[in-house]
């Protein structure tokens, strides 16, 4: 039986030629068949035929990153028509500098470090080329659905639900929170921030009457991320957000909790010292539910993509204050006038009974796509929510049909029958 081989496209600055050369040595050493230029272009061919004809043909497409490469136009133009073809991008770092003109291809892309890690950076790389799915080498469409098989019975998620609406999507949310409220009155729940948070304060306000008396019960109520150094009644603080968007409605309707239930984070100092207090929260009252919105490169909880290298660097966290820098910044908000955020912790968040991974906008269905079918990397923190044991997916049709995982979703459509079937587990 002929050896199962992959093809890859290597991508790179002409002064790293050299490493080029190794990395191809290794590569086809372990059944990686590579293309690189110029020593895979005849002469007098067309160059950027025979580049794009080797992209649109690869499993996969390596980038050497180097601050040269990072400038090189040349790369830029390969990595857009990986992006055409949708082929899986893997960059090592062979400098210690960040993306700047490539960002927009490589934050929401596996990254391996070559500086500290060589020999474990090349054995990953290969583990992580052999990983992806086959479609569209010449293994064939039989090979594609054994994959998608295989990747529907061994999915980490509990289950993945795709509504017709976000408004349906958001809907299931609220019931989830609601529901489990009323049956853990010594946990707290967990609030997200973000357009996906609105859309669910928005459900919960509709359906509250739904709930007699106080639709949270008796549950304890903390939010996810806080503007730190921001006063509350700020434009940017997420307290304000949740203060406006849910529990004055809530007023309204003589549905809203006590103020002894409610435990936003605060973004300055005054009597008490906000981080201790997230901290004595979640340990009495531990989290029964935290809905997770996740920005379209993978940041969460202000955690941002690229930052860290060790899992174990941050899936421990508990509350702390984070900084961010200026790419992630416009996923919190732009106009914040802080670059800290207080956050609950990735940690935290591992310890929900329930975790709901919400992704209500087109523009997030490639970070979705790369939680089904990228591994595990703290370079993107987003996909250390794979560690949850019971986490679920929520989001819409479309989304998680341009995610290609429309297919892995459950066929429960009415918002309230998912809920339950959540609860239940």
């Amino acid at each position: 039986m002929e050896t199962d081989r992959r093809k890859v496209f290597l991508s790179h600055h002409s002064s790293t030629i050299e490493l080029v050369e190794h990395l191809s040595r290794y590569l086809e050493k372990n059944n990686i068949d590579t293309w690189y230029a110029p020593r895979d272009i005849s002469a007098g061919a067309d160059w950027p035929n025979e580049i794009e004809n080797a992209i649109s043909n690869c499993s996969a497409f390596v980038l050497l990153f180097c601050a040269m490469a990072d400038s090189s136009q040349q790369v830029k133009r390969e990595l857009a028509l990986a992006d055409k073809y949708k082929r899986p991008v893997f960059w090592v770092k062979i400098e210690n500098v960040e993306p700047n003109n490539l960002g927009y291809f490589l934050t929401a892309t596996q990254w391996l470090d070559w500086l500290d890690n060589r020999d474990d950076t090349l054995e990953q790389l290969v583990r992580d080329i052999f990983s992806i799915p086959t479609d569209g080498d010449d293994r064939g469409e039989v090979e594609s659905v054994k994959w998608k098989n295989i990747q529907r019975e061994k999915s980490w998620t509990k289950g993945l639900l795709a509504f017709q609406t976000d408004r349906e999507a958001a809907e299931c949310v609220a019931r989830v929170y609601f529901d489990m409220a009323q049956t853990h009155p010594d946990a707290s729940v967990i609030l997200p921030t973000g357009r996906s948070a609105t859309m669910i304060f928005r459900a919960m306000t509709k359906i509250a009457d739904e709930y007699d008396e106080c639709p949270f019960g008796e549950v304890h109520i903390i939010s996810d991320t806080e503007t730190f150094g921001v006063w509350s009644e700020h434009e940017t603080s997420r307290s304000k957000h949740i203060k406006d968007m849910l529990l004055t409605p809530l007023k309204r309707k003589n549905r809203a909790p006590q103020e002894e239930q409610v435990h936003l984070l605060s973004g300055v100092y005054t009597d008490a010292d906000p981080i201790r207090n997230a901290q004595k929260v979640i340990r009495l009252y531990p989290p029964a539910v935290h809905a997770v919105s996740l920005s379209p490169l993978g940041e969460i909880l202000a955690y941002e993509v690229g930052t860290y290298n060790d899992i174990d660097e941050i899936i421990d966290d508990a509350p702390r204050i984070v900084e961010v820098g200026e790419h992630s910044k416009k996923y919190i908000d732009p106009n914040q006038p802080s670059k800290s955020i207080l956050t609950i912790g990735l940690g935290t968040a591992l310890q929900s009974e329930i975790l709901l991974i919400v992704a209500f906008d087109l523009q997030k269905a490639s970070i979705i796509n790369r939680l089904f079918n990228g591994p595990i990397t703290a370079g993107i923190p987003a996909t250390l929510l794979r560690n949850h044991p019971n986490a679920y997916v929520i989001t819409t049709e479309k989304v998680a049909n341009e995610a290609r995982v429309l297919d892995l979703a459950s066929n429960l459509k009415n918002p309230e029958d998912a809920a339950t079937w959540i609860i239940k587990g």
